[in-house]
């Protein structure tokens, strides 16, 4: 007798399945820990981002149409602030050495939606570094996370921090940025 999945479960097989496989058929047998090791990250993962998306409804952020999610008036307001908030770091925060990379490959079917990606980075302060990735030297994973909330892009969009990159002087001087 079989089981019935739920969606969470249905997912977490999905996700597990091919990246996963992949991970062991490439580490040797004694590498079997460091398997467990990323599929468990990749799990606490989706968990947190599950936790994240249940935050925002009950915050009235977002709202579930079926099996997608979009984005309130509310949740408009709090990007909004959140622009606001990402761009006042430009001027008041400390730089702590490191880029934050926000990176979109979105297709032409979604083209609007990219190009109020494009809008909002601008707005809050980014600099585009090459054609789609821009960069950040503040903390602002929460407006990059707002942003993907928009259940069409997610998939889309990345983010990350780097201690260094290339034409980093450039950079610096275009954010204004003090060596300590």
């Amino acid at each position: 007798m079989r089981a019935r999945l739920g969606s969470i479960e249905r997912d977490i097989l999905e996700e597990l399945t091919l990246g996963d496989m992949m991970y062991s058929f490439l580490l040797s047998g004694r590498s079997t820990k460091q398997f467990y090791r990323l599929a468990r990250e990749r799990a606490t993962y989706r968990y947190r981002r599950k936790l994240a998306i249940q935050r925002l409804i009950e915050f009235e952020y977002i709202r579930e149409r079926g099996k997608y999610l979009g984005i309130t008036r509310g949740g408009r307001n709090a990007l909004g602030v959140s622009i606001d908030e990402t761009h006042r770091l430009l001027s008041t925060a400390v730089w702590d050495h490191k880029w934050r990379i926000a990176t979109f490959d979105i297709p032409e079917k979604y083209r609007l939606l990219r190009d109020k990606v494009r809008a909002v980075l601008k707005k809050a302060g980014f600099v585009k570094l090459q054609q789609s990735i821009w960069v950040f030297p503040h903390e602002c994973e929460e407006l990059v996370q707002l942003i993907k909330e928009e259940s069409r892009l997610s998939r889309y969009i990345l983010y990350g921090v780097l201690s260094r990159i290339e034409g980093e002087e450039r950079l610096k001087k275009l954010f204004s940025l003090k060596e300590k």
